[in-house]
């Protein structure tokens, strides 16, 4: 049987911080080096540092590293214009999967290019100018040039097609599996240092003008009479609209019933996600929406926005809200808290759609469109 050998460009993905995507991705090529299918042999290029820190690949994989550490852009964008062009000549390969949003190089292969999300062009505030600039100039071109695209949400895909025009039959949709939860502090503790009281109504993204924390914020106003011990807690780093959520706080004298955590460690977000009553998520815009299927697998139940990818990861799983409307997230919220059975439902149904995302299944979607690209060569 003659086997198809397809490279993965690894090089942008730091070990050090590694994002949602870059965990979705290795975790399913470690899936797909746990049972190797036979038809397809997997050539990984990437820095030396990603092979230290996993290992397991490199036992799986032929493997060749980058002469040079994936944190420094600059001099990884460089290489992966010289030194990627020549290692992926030397390695036989007939296809090459960019992984990280851009086709660097001139390659004399079909290439599959994963899309994560538009943000740099669709939603650029409090995106680094330099990274807004580049991905301006790249990502179209090779989303033009690339013989597929792989997207994580449906969302992703029709972005795509309205923004860039891309050929629909060329986008293959392939799921991101579970995000990494790791072992939760003691919940006590973490209420008695944050100030947490009652039930948690927890928030989990950063204070980007996409995400709406301002719709959670005053849906905790209709709240407040009812649910007397109920805290929205916010977590996630600092965006542009830090200062924004922080004076509606204020202004609606809700200090002591929103709680701002920035820096949280793991193990206080994992205690946070398995004992909040309810996750709300009311962003306007997102690539896959993955802390509503974290929620879902922890056995709590979620309230979207009708908006970004959140509601067909959600599906008929959790509520579903209009986009900005925080006197219908008040509604939802308090359905959760006070009909247990309506929450019985939603976490039984929250936990049977968390168990379809796995690391085999994104790895099967990855082979699947391998093997399609191949086959219209």
């Amino acid at each position: 049987m003659t086997r198809l050998r397809v490279g993965v460009n690894l090089s942008r993905i730091d070990p050090a911080e590694l994002h949602h995507a870059d965990h979705a991705l290795l975790d399913s090529l470690t899936a797909v080096g746990a049972d190797p299918p036979d038809d397809v042999e997997i050539v990984l290029f990437a820095s030396r540092s990603l092979i230290k820190a996993r290992p397991a690949l490199a036992a799986a994989f032929e493997t060749h590293t980058f002469p040079f550490p994936p944190a420094s852009a600059t001099v990884r964008v460089a290489a992966e214009h010289s030194w990627l062009r020549l290692a992926v000549r030397r390695a036989g390969l007939d296809l090459l999967h960019d992984a990280g949003g851009t086709a660097p190089g001139s390659v004399d292969l079909p290439r599959i290019l994963s899309v994560h999300d538009l943000t740099p062009l669709e939603r650029p505030r409090g995106v680094g100018w330099l990274r807004v600039l580049y991905h301006r100039r790249m990502v179209p071109r090779a989303v033009a040039q690339a013989a597929a695209v792989i997207v994580p949400s449906a969302f992703v895909r029709d972005r795509l097609v309205q923004t860039l025009h891309a050929d629909e039959s060329r986008i293959s949709v392939v799921p991101w599996p579970l995000p990494p939860h790791g072992e939760a502090a003691p919940i006590e503790n973490v209420r008695a240092r944050r100030g947490i009281i009652g039930q948690i109504v927890l928030l989990p993204a950063s204070t980007k003008p996409q995400e709406e924390h301002l719709v959670a914020v005053r849906a905790m106003r209709h709240l407040a009479a009812r649910h007397k011990e109920t805290t929205l807690v916010l977590i996630g780093g600092e965006g542009p609209a830090e200062r924004q959520v922080q004076e509606a706080i204020q202004e609606l004298h809700l200090e002591e019933r929103v709680v701002r955590l920035d820096g949280v460690s793991e193990a206080v977000r994992a205690a946070l996600f398995e004992h909040a009553a309810v996750v709300v998520y009311p962003a306007v815009y997102g690539s896959f929406a993955h802390p509503v299927l974290e929620a879902m697998a922890c056995g709590v139940p979620v309230v979207v926005a009708d908006a970004g990818a959140a509601p067909e990861l959600v599906a008929d799983a959790g509520a579903v809200i209009p986009h900005g409307d925080d006197a219908q997230l008040a509604v939802e919220v308090h359905r959760v808290l006070d009909d247990p059975e309506w929450r019985r439902s939603m976490v039984e149904a929250g936990l049977e759609r968390a168990r379809a995302y796995t690391a085999r299944r994104t790895a099967e979607g990855l082979l699947l469109a391998y093997r399609s690209v191949t086959a219209a060569l």
